[in-house]
């Protein structure tokens, strides 16, 4: 089996996303992150729902706007500033509504996940960073293929730990170029268990939420290279983290499998 520095890994399994009105091809209105995993022998994309769903999650209910999601492939044509972006489509979302009060609002899940038909991708993804140290020695190479999460790599989190998250912030679109900052975000710590989500801390305080627009739907990655869950919000002017964990997002996974079946 190869092996991979945490960072490799960290580019390896994160993946880039721009979001597109349902209507038009025009200029991305967001971006995000999102990651494959096999899990039982079938592969899903996942992501954070808001990154899809904007105008859901901005008035907390269902308005039928399904936004297109588009993943980077990172396979250029440079001479005609082209790139490679793969459609993802057939989205799974839900809501969550305590029957003992049916006049509450129900409060949406913010994780959605796509079945994915691995024999319909056309591309193959690739890393993009080029990422050298000060002495020299390089970090990150660009065409590294990507990799997905196996099942064996789901966990769940605890306190000695340490955990990291990967991806693109401050998107800039420049006519027809789009810029973007790498980041690894790292030394985040688990707390607690609140609610349906996992609580983790930064070393330090989140100052500027542009530090971390970009990064919603990404995994939370430990030492080992396990998955805890994915990154929904973040707390300005806090330490704060909020993970959507795997023991949430299981059982919509097992419902996709048993549609398709």
């Amino acid at each position: 089996m190869k092996t991979y520095t945490m960072l490799e890994y960290l580019a390896k399994t994160s993946y880039f996303l721009q979001i597109v009105k349902p209507e038009s091809s025009d200029k991305p209105i967001a971006f995000g992150s999102g990651f494959f995993l096999n899990y039982k022998d079938h592969c899903f994309f996942l992501t954070a729902d808001h990154n899809i769903h904007i105008e859901d999650h901005k008035l907390n209910e269902r308005t039928g706007i399904d936004n297109k999601v588009e993943v980077f492939n990172c396979i250029s044509d440079k001479e005609n500033f082209t790139t490679c972006v793969t459609p993802i489509g057939g989205f799974y979302y839900m809501e969550k509504f305590d029957i003992t009060k049916p006049n509450d609002q129900p409060e949406l899940f913010d994780v959605a996940l796509s079945l994915i038909d691995q024999t319909k991708l056309e591309a193959a993804f690739f890393t993009d960073d080029n990422v050298v140290d000060l002495n020299g020695e390089q970090l990150l190479k660009p065409g590294e293929q990507k990799i997905q999460f196996l099942e064996e790599q789901i966990t769940e989190p605890n306190l000695d730990d340490t955990y990291f998250i990967f991806g693109k912030i401050k998107p800039l679109l420049k006519g027809l170029l789009l810029y973007r900052t790498f980041t690894l975000k790292e030394n985040i710590k688990y707390v607690s268990e609140f609610r349906d989500y996992l609580l983790f801390n930064t070393p330090s305080e989140i100052l500027d939420y542009d530090d971390w627009a970009g990064l919603s739907g990404s995994p939370v990655v430990n030492q080992k290279g396990d998955c805890v869950g994915v990154l929904c919000s973040v707390g300005v002017n806090t330490k704060s983290l909020w993970v959507k964990p795997f023991s949430k997002i299981k059982p919509l996974m097992e419902v996709a499998i048993l549609q398709k079946n």
